[in-house]
């Protein structure tokens, strides 16, 4: 398993047309909001309040106290780490935490900040051996899933979890601009030799999106992207309990490269979500843990929770499937 993505603001939510069937209702949108500002983490809380103000009569919200909150997390090496990756535990930086972050940055408009800044030199500063490690062995010194149990890579080649997504920061900050050329041939040769896993693939989406990539780039990967798509994503409803693939996972806007190809399964991926959501208004993760550390899976679990009930508000948000609340008030 890989890092929950944060789902991005969706710039192009009407290139297509989506039937507005399956949408929240204004009651499920409110229970999930309320579990997230009792129960998620600060961060959590302020993330929520910037992309779903509670009165939503003022005016743009400020990504300030996101990035207040976000400053707890990141170290003095300008990594990130401290659980911000919730299956990871470790205080230490890691690669898959700053990912973490850097998605959290974007998602609020702040990745060109200062923060981003330190974020990205961290990133320059660990790649080594041609790659970027998602963990250390210092991860395996606090609770952990066993999927981010370290251990020593055996041979070089392209690390595309999490190497494709960082190589997004990179090119949109015109960074690492000698080693970028044989990176990116690195990657692509790598997409169009290897067999992904879905945490690759979602790492490659990553990738193509960036807006800073050349449109031939683009289009040398484009083909690999959809045939590993058709590949991993699973448009079974009866399958999404487990831990796989789902459409939304990859068309987590209306404007992805995969959305007309799954547009039959949508809307399903849809009514699944909303046959999911829980009585106190979260979404639960379909996997765990608790078996290596149940003490800490208890804290990780509630933080997964919120994570995952904040990313479905923003998926219904991007697809015009979350009702407006009526404005609130505060003295």
């Amino acid at each position: 398993m890989t890092h929950l993505a944060v789902v991005q603001p969706c710039e192009a939510a009407h290139a297509l047309s989506w039937p507005a069937k399956n949408s929240l209702s204004v009651e499920s949108r409110q229970r999930a909001v309320d579990f997230i500002l009792e129960f998620g983490t600060n961060l959590q809380r302020e993330r929520s309040l910037y992309h779903f103000p509670l009165d939503i009569s003022s005016q743009a919200p400020s990504n300030k106290n996101v990035l207040a909150a976000l400053a707890h997390y990141q170290n003095d090496d300008g990594g990130f780490g401290h659980g911000l990756e919730p299956d990871l535990r470790t205080k230490k930086s890691t690669i898959i935490a700053t990912t973490v972050a850097m998605q959290i940055l974007e998602s609020v408009g702040a990745e060109n900040g200062v923060m981003a800044s330190d974020t990205l030199q961290y990133l320059i500063t660990h790649f080594t051996d041609g790659n970027w490690q998602a963990i250390h062995e210092g991860a395996n010194d606090a609770p952990h899933a066993p999927w981010w149990r370290y251990e020593a890579p055996t041979n070089l080649s392209f690390c595309a979890n999490p190497g494709a997504e960082v190589m997004r920061y990179l090119i949109k900050r015109r960074a690492m601009p000698t080693e970028l050329p044989e990176l990116l041939e690195r990657a692509i040769s790598h997409i169009k030799t290897s067999e992904l896993d879905m945490h690759e693939l979602l790492c490659f989406v990553r990738l193509y999106e960036c807006e800073g990539l050349e449109k031939a780039d683009r289009l040398e990967i484009l083909p690999y992207l959809l045939s590993n798509g058709f590949k991993l994503v699973n448009v079974e409803p009866r399958d999404w309990e487990e831990y796989c693939l789902t459409p939304l996972a990859v068309v987590n806007h209306a404007g992805s490269v995969f959305a007309e190809f799954f547009s039959d399964t949508i809307e399903a991926n849809f009514k699944f979500l909303i046959e999911q959501q829980q009585d106190d208004g979260s979404w639960r993760p379909n996997w765990s843990w608790a078996g290596e550390f149940p003490g800490t899976w208890k804290k990780a679990e509630t933080e997964i929770k919120a994570e995952l009930t904040l990313k479905n508000l923003q998926q219904f948000a991007a697809f015009n499937r979350l009702p407006r609340p009526q404005s609130r008030r505060f003295s």
